[in-house]
Order: C-alpha cells, then sequence, then structure tokens
C-alpha cells in the first residue's frame, strides 16, 4: 500500500538538464524575443494572440522535453484511478479553504489590493476570451506543473520534503508577479506572493497525494477555469 502512495518516477536526468534549460529561457529571454519578433510584422498580434502564441509554444516544447515523464504519469493514472481522484478532490477542496482565508487577511490588511496578473488576463479576454480560456486554462497547467512540481518539488523531495514544499511554493509565486514587481508597493507585493503561495502547496501536496503530475495538472486547469469565469 504504502508504495502507490509514493511520487511516480521523476524527470530522468536528460529531461531535467533539457527542463531548466527551457525554464530559464522560457523566463528570462523567450517573452523579450516573441515582443521583438512581434514588433516585426506588418500586423502586429493583439495581447491575446500573443499570450496564446507564448503559451502554445512553450507547451509543445515540454511536451517534447518530458514526453517520458508524462507519459509515466499517465501510466500512474491508469493504475490507481482512487488515488488520482481523491488526490484532485482534496486539492481543489484544500485550496479553497486556503484561499479564503488568504483573501480575509489580505483584504483586512489593503483593501485597495490589486492582483495585476489578474487584471492582465481579464484585459486579454477582452480581445479573445476563447484564446485566453485555452492558454489558461489547457496550456498553462502542463507547463508551470512540469516545471514547479516535476523539475522544483519533485528533485528537492527525496532529499528534503520541506526544501522541496518551500523552494517550489516560493518559486511558483516570483513566477506570477515577476512582470509587476515595481508596479506593486512594498505592502502589496508581499501580498501578491501571499496570494499565490496556498496555489504552490496545495498543488505540490495533490502531487504528492495522487503520486502522478496529473493529479496537479488537473487541479491547476480546474482553479484556472473557475478564475477565468470569475473574471469574465
Amino acid at each position: 500500500m504504502k508504495k502507490n502512495r509514493t511520487l511516480c518516477p521523476g524527470p530522468s536526468g536528460q529531461e531535467t538538464i533539457a527542463g531548466f534549460g527551457y525554464m530559464a529561457f522560457q523566463f528570462l529571454f523567450f517573452p523579450s524575443l516573441l515582443f521583438w519578433c512581434n514588433g516585426k510584422l506588418s500586423h502586429p498580434l493583439n495581447d491575446a494572440e500573443l499570450n496564446f502564441l507564448f503559451y502554445l509554444l512553450n507547451f509543445l516544447a515540454v511536451l517534447l522535453i518530458f514526453h517520458d515523464f508524462l507519459g509515466k504519469s499517465i501510466r500512474q493514472v491508469m493504475e490507481h484511478p482512487a488515488y488520482f481522484c481523491q488526490a484532485v478532490i482534496l486539492g481543489l477542496a484544500a485550496y479553497y479553504a486556503c484561499r479564503i482565508c488568504t483573501v480575509f487577511v489580505i483584504s483586512r490588511l489593503s483593501p485597495d489590493y490589486q492582483n495585476y496578473n489578474d487584471a492582465a488576463i481579464a484585459s486579454m479576454e477582452s480581445g479573445s476570451f476563447f484564446l485566453t480560456g485555452l492558454s489558461t486554462v489547457i496550456l498553462a497547467p502542463p507547463v508551470e506543473e512540469c516545471y514547479f512540481r516535476g523539475l522544483i518539488f519533485r528533485n528537492l523531495h527525496s532529499r528534503s520534503p520541506w526544501a522541496a514544499y518551500l523552494v517550489s511554493m516560493a518559486a511558483f509565486a516570483l513566477v506570477h508577479i515577476l512582470g509587476y514587481i515595481e508596479i506593486y508597493s512594498p505592502l502589496n507585493l508581499t501580498l501578491a506572493v501571499l496570494e499565490y503561495l496556498p496555489a504552490g502547496l496545495c498543488l505540490a501536496w495533490a502531487y504528492g497525494k495522487g503520486g502522478t503530475i496529473a493529479a496537479p495538472i488537473v487541479v491547476h486547469a480546474l482553479i484556472n477555469f473557475a478564475s477565468i469565469r470569475t473574471l469574465r
């Protein structure tokens, strides 16, 4: 029984090296490169179209890099569907319980707080709700889960579960506020990090509970689906 609840094998050494390399390229260079190329077009893409292209290319790259890891994860779901379903349901419940507490704290500390990442997504929805929905619900979750749970959390977990949770949570939160650091006040910047910590915690927990990266991918997709409907 204990064996069934362990994490499935993580990315191979080759997948890990390629994954960290591409993750660095995606977050440090790819956005600027994409904006530069878009500026050279005679008819530049709007924000929603550019965001969709960004996530589509990253999604395809992640499928190419992590195809063995993802294949093992899908087989884990087929072998132990009960653990998978339990992880998804409990992961969602834990997230929304933590979310209620986090929103309460933020509203008391900074009543005028605004999540600029959510505002950017809402703005893109006005350009194309369909493309924004595809980017947010279908393409982004596998990409981010392979990075933050597959690479960071899984590789650290065997050495230190506590470090795996803390580092993956912090990295997940920082990536979502990186483009808005100069806009936030110091207090709201801290609250923005705090706002993403419950998701990072619950997604990592769902991975450990289900034993497959498919669990946090599905939880992540459902959270984003509910969020995008709220923003609309």
